[in-house]
């Protein structure tokens, strides 16, 4: 189980096509990539990401066991975000999220 969690949901055009140059990006940094349904899971040392894509943009979680690589994949992220979408700063806010990834109260992002 990890100790730090955090999601955040970034509205893009074309989430699915974000989510994959995200991916590519992020290949040189992560042990392994994987897709679940329409997940991306990115494993990193003591960390791990999940990106999936939505309607209205691409929702972000980060899950790691060491706070500094916890905070590196969520920087690394974000950065490369910036290379392949556009995106404002104030449109990335993380939030600590629960141990069931992207749930949420009914309501839709």
């Amino acid at each position: 189980m990890y100790k730090h969690i955090a999601e955040a949901f970034v509205p893009v055009a074309h989430a699915r096509c974000v989510a994959e140059q995200l991916c590519t990006k992020c290949y040189g940094y992560c042990l392994s990539m994987d897709a679940v349904g329409a997940d991306k899971l990115l494993t990193f040392e003591d960390a791990r990401a999940i990106l999936r894509p939505a309607d209205t943009g691409l929702q972000i979680r980060v899950e790691g066991q060491n706070l500094v690589v916890f905070c590196g994949v969520r920087t690394l992220l974000q950065g490369q975000l910036s290379t392949v979408a556009t995106v404002q700063a104030k449109s990335v806010e993380w939030q600590p999220a629960g141990r069931e990834p992207f749930k949420t109260d009914g309501t839709v992002p």
